[in-house]
């Protein structure tokens, strides 16, 4: 059977040899039996039951991409926080308060724009990281403050395209969205190599040619220079605990942040873990030892170990260990990210996918669904199996 359309939608007839035909679509009335010779009648259009996710998949679905972008903004308000303490601390003269801000700020612009700009191309980011040195302003308001704002306004968009559904939130919400995506793979790189690059016992003969060109070593001599050059200059004086896992007590004679935050670091942080085993604990001191002796060897310590460089190798050990553990869960949080994603995506496009046909929108929906499920596993569990097998091609 035939209808002839006098409303808006897309009608199927069922039940061809039915008297009347039943129509199904949506609209206003169709116009049946013209086809089959008889005189036509008016008849109401049964509407079509919505076609999508389960009522209980939606809804969790939905409590799942809602949860996620709550989950982000609550990240991107802690930076927030950050930002607004760090800049208590860090008040200028009134006289150049200003002229520092909007430097600061400027800067700030362009480390975030580099980083982000990372992993699309290193030329331009290079480009736009700033050449000097970035001052403690920079990264302890600036910084994190933007960092912040550009999390939160992701998130925001994020429930806005939940709520309303338009190409006004959808387009500026994946453009953020993606960017931090591939941001937080760099990252997760970056920590993977960093992980890697603790012990410098491969470094003996490269000290003594080339050694200030390559990365492991300029690694351990660049923070030690900085953290020397700040120890140095705040007057800070060392007493180290007999047990390695019980804290250092570090004294400055400046009454400044970084003064305050090397005390806090050093005793707070630069230890083994409080719950870490005695096999840890054990583990810990071997690693800090073995800093000492290689960063001797690698002539970037000097022949005599003082206080600081035992405070020094004491922070790089337990960065270390930071690196480790940030690096084990990031692809979690970021697969995660990514299913939240690609969640509001679908609720995004989900009024266009009901107006598909069923074979369509299996299509549609099964390709998203595959091409997650294959990234998330090439970026989780084969990552370290397929870069091993890049580097030996």
């Amino acid at each position: 059977g035939f209808c002839r359309f006098q409303g808006q939608g897309c009608f199927v007839v069922a039940g061809v040899g039915e008297d009347p035909p039943r129509c199904y679509g949506f609209g206003v009335m169709v116009d049946v039996r013209a086809a089959q010779g008889r005189p036509a009648g008016r008849l109401p259009v049964q509407q079509a039951r919505p076609v999508g996710l389960p009522g209980v998949l939606r809804l969790l679905a939905m409590a799942y991409a809602a949860a996620l972008n709550h989950m982000a903004l609550s990240f991107g308000c802690l930076f927030l926080v950050q930002a607004f303490h760090g800049g208590r601390e860090m008040k200028a003269p009134s006289g150049t308060q200003e002229e520092d801000g909007i430097h600061g700020f400027l800067e700030a612009v362009q480390l975030l724009l580099g980083t982000l700009l990372i992993p699309f191309s290193r030329v331009m980011a290079a480009a736009a990281v700033p050449t000097k040195t970035i001052g403690l302003q920079v990264l302890g308001f600036w910084l994190p403050a933007l960092l912040g704002f550009y999390i939160c306004t992701t998130a925001m968009l994020g429930h806005l395209t939940l709520k309303f559904r338009r190409a006004v939130f959808v387009l500026p919400y994946i453009s953020l969205a993606v960017v931090l995506l591939m941001w937080q793979l760099e990252l997760s790189k970056v920590l993977r190599q960093m992980a890697l690059s603790e012990d410098l016992a491969a470094l003996d003969k490269v000290s003594k040619a080339d050694g200030h060109q390559d990365v492991q070593y300029a690694m351990f001599k660049v923070p030690y220079e900085a953290f020397l050059a700040v120890y140095s200059d705040q007057g800070c004086n060392t007493t180290l605990p007999s047990n390695i896992d019980a804290a250092a007590w570090v004294e400055c004679q400046e009454d400044s942040l970084e003064g305050k935050v090397i005390q806090f670091a050093v005793a707070n942080f630069c230890r083994p873990r409080p719950e870490a085993t005695t096999v840890e604990v054990e583990e810990f001191r071997r690693r800090v030892q073995a800093c000492c002796s290689q960063g001797k060897r690698a002539k970037i310590l000097p022949d005599m170990i003082r206080p600081p460089e035992e405070v020094f190798c004491r922070c790089r050990t337990a960065i270390f260990d930071l690196c480790r553990f940030v690096a084990k869960w990031v692809m979690v949080l970021w697969s995660s990210m990514l299913l939240a994603i690609c969640t509001v995506l679908y609720f995004a496009v989900e009024p266009n996918l009901v107006k598909m046909g069923q074979v369509q929108r299996i299509e549609v929906v099964g390709f998203l669904v595959v091409g997650a499920v294959l990234l998330v596993g090439r970026l989780t569990i084969f990552a370290d199996y397929l870069s091993e097998n890049v580097g030996a091609v």
